[in-house]
């Protein structure tokens, strides 16, 4: 799935767990912002396609592989490999832990860093886990899912329910899941809300639209290694878009797509 899908959906599930925090807007907005960053931060692995990754970080860890060699394959660096892991997630968890208790340790322990931006962490871990869970439906490609569990050799999902792009009823969902939270988050101080509670409640019925939308997909999308169909997969998401979301909404879309400087 795309990264602006990808990041969204991690800044949702931080609109949730803010609902958790106790402390003001400003931490809140940190927690929304560190959960978008759990939300993204997997397909860093993709940085193999960088078209300098040979003559840099190629160079510098003397890989034998080009970088796009690498993206496909299947060392524990390659893309859907270590970095789409749960192990990934509580490392790149910690280390930001690191960077912020480093950032404050005149002010705290370490323990208690942990303890002030725990909310934010929790996001981070679920918005990292989101990811791994959206790429599952992709097709196997050269890998066959992710490496959910990492240092195991098996790769979950590659199940081709959805195509790789052009899924923005996803993407639609996941902003109506953002504009509704935020917007309780304002009503709040009209009328008394739960914010636990009806922004867990928005989620969840967001979470099983999508999942509803993913698993009615007219057409199969699977295939392993390269696919001669691709660009006919390419088409076929895209018209599946339009008969789901209207003419209307399409073109709005697809223009806004045509906008954006990566494949969403």
């Amino acid at each position: 799935m795309d990264i602006l899908t990808h990041t969204l959906s991690g800044v949702a599930v931080g609109t949730v767990a803010s609902s958790f925090s106790k402390k003001g807007s400003l931490d809140r907005i940190k927690i929304l912002l560190i959960s978008g960053l759990g939300g993204a931060l997997p397909d860093l692995d993709a940085i193999s396609l960088w078209s300098k990754f040979d003559v840099t970080l190629g160079r510098i860890f003397r890989l034998e592989n080009s970088g796009r060699t690498i993206y496909s394959a299947k060392f524990w660096y390659s893309h859907h490999a270590f970095n789409h892991s749960l192990v990934a997630a509580l490392l790149w968890c910690g280390l930001i832990a690191l960077c912020i208790y480093f950032i404050n340790k005149q002010k705290t322990t370490f323990i208690d860093s942990l303890k002030s931006n725990h909310i934010a962490y929790v996001g981070f871990i679920l918005g990292f886990s989101i990811h791994l869970l959206e790429d599952m439906p992709t097709p196997s490609s050269a890998w066959g899912g992710v490496n959910l569990l990492w240092p195991s050799t098996e790769y979950i999902g590659g199940w081709g329910k959805i195509w790789w792009w052009n899924n923005n009823d996803i993407w639609l969902i996941v902003v109506g899941i953002i504009f509704l939270n935020l917007s309780f988050y304002s009503l709040r101080y009209v009328v008394e809300v739960d914010l636990r509670k009806v922004t867990s409640i928005v989620f969840i019925s967001g979470f099983l639209m999508a999942v509803y939308q993913i698993n009615t997909r007219p057409i199969d999308f699977s295939y392993t290694n390269n696919s001669s169909k691709y660009q006919e997969f390419e088409q076929q998401s895209k018209k599946i878009q339009k008969d789901i979301l209207g003419e209307k909404v399409y073109n709005w879309v697809s223009e806004m797509d045509r906008r954006l400087p990566f494949l969403f």
